[in-house]
């Protein structure tokens, strides 16, 4: 967990952020239900601004999308950023699979906060990206901001379905976070009671 959430630009609180987007030239959101690499809204200190989800993996093959917050501290990819790259991804709910009995089928989850927005914490960074045009034989190299999203031991409302779950603030709580509140203070009072239903 989260390997996918939810965006709904049709709801007023998340067309408000979006809003507060300044849009540049061929940049492209992406709404609805939201997949790794996916760019989408991501809310710092300084405003509000686009992101693309997921940390490249050294060796290049696939994305890391989740910041563990028992290991912040130690992993070389986060402890750099806990104290001045905080963000805050909005979206509607999250979804989650959970296994039936011994069998491989499971069964797909929306877990949300009863309509509410949910203020999933992360990390964000800046990222290189190069790329070789052949025909030119021009080495580019591009950047983008890139976000993890943190995870948590899920709370009694929702470890039915999964173990882990976003660490999840209200509109307060991120106020904290993104200001460089202690993490540990704020975890110490998050205890948000989500729902789920199967998406079918």
């Amino acid at each position: 967990m989260c390997g996918r959430y939810l965006l709904d630009m049709d709801t007023v609180e998340i067309s408000n952020i979006l809003h507060n987007i300044k849009w540049s030239c061929g940049e492209t959101l992406k709404t609805g239900e939201i997949y790794p690499t996916n760019t989408v809204p991501m809310i710092t200190s300084r405003g509000v601004t686009f992101a693309k989800w997921g940390f490249p993996k050294w060796d290049n093959k696939g994305v890391v999308i989740n910041a563990r917050v028992e290991g912040l501290q130690e992993r070389r990819m986060f402890k750099s950023l806990v104290k001045n790259k905080r963000c805050i991804i909005p979206a509607n709910g999250y979804f989650e699979w959970k296994q039936i009995g011994g069998s491989k089928v499971k069964e797909k989850y929306l877990i949300d906060n009863k309509g509410k927005i949910l203020y999933m914490a992360g990390l964000y960074d800046t990222v290189e990206e190069s790329s070789t045009q052949l025909s030119f034989l021009d080495h580019n190299t591009q950047t983008y901001l890139a976000f993890a999203i943190i995870t948590k031991d899920a709370n009694d409302s929702v470890s039915h379905v999964h173990h882990r779950m976003p660490l999840i603030f209200n509109k307060e709580e991120m106020e904290m976070w993104l200001s460089g509140y202690d993490l540990s203070a704020l975890l110490s009072q998050n205890n948000i009671a989500l729902q789920y239903s199967m998406d079918h």
